[in-house]
């Protein structure tokens, strides 16, 4: 976890320095090609199947593969024009990519086969976590917040249009079990403010 950690960080920095060096900031430059991020995400809506038709190891595997290729794909597009190499980004995205794969088959995994335990998992990892999370919310640090704005958890609640609305509409509908995964992250994001 701590080299995911280190190379998200360097991937970060890396982007962050060659938009400083043409004079505007990472951040502007990915709000001002969200339409790619958009295309991206409605995309990625089609390929997965609602929780109840789980599409099994094998498929599961594939398709995160395609969602993650393609996610490459649409980093790279912003990321050259700040000017990084396509090669550069790879050279720090693709250990990335591998672990987040794992990682993603892995709880998809459990989740299909074990409902119960993945969520009493997720939670404790969350409360485990908390500590470490809520002082980056403070201090205003640059990931926590992003992300959790990234995947559509708003101070207000899920935004409109987002990942965490259509994940709401989802798995949940409108009633949020209190505890959840998904009631944790949107208690993080009203939290913050740096979103």
């Amino acid at each position: 976890m701590v080299n995911v950690t280190a190379t998200a960080t360097v991937l970060h920095k890396v982007c962050s320095q060659a938009a400083e060096n043409i004079g505007v900031s990472l951040y502007s430059v990915i709000e001002e090609h969200e339409d790619i991020f958009i295309a991206l995400f409605e995309e990625l809506m089609e390929m997965f199947p609602p929780p109840d038709e789980a599409p099994g190891h094998d498929n599961r595997t594939i398709m995160i593969s395609t969602a993650l290729d393609r996610i490459e794909q649409s980093f790279s597009q912003v990321a050259t024009k700040v000017g990084i190499s396509e090669e550069l980004l790879k050279s720090h995205s693709s250990p990335l990519k591998f672990v987040v794969q794992h990682v993603a088959v892995t709880t998809g995994d459990l989740v299909e086969q074990h409902p119960d335990i993945a969520h009493t998992l997720l939670l404790v990892a969350i409360v485990e976590f908390y500590p470490l999370l809520l002082p980056e919310i403070e201090i205003g640090g640059w990931l926590l917040p992003r992300l959790l704005r990234f995947f559509g958890f708003g101070r207000q609640g899920p935004i409109k249009g987002g990942i965490a609305a259509w994940l709401q509409r989802w798995i949940f509908g409108a009633n949020i079990p209190a505890g959840s995964w998904f009631s944790v992250l949107q208690r993080l994001a009203m939290m913050s403010t740096k979103l």
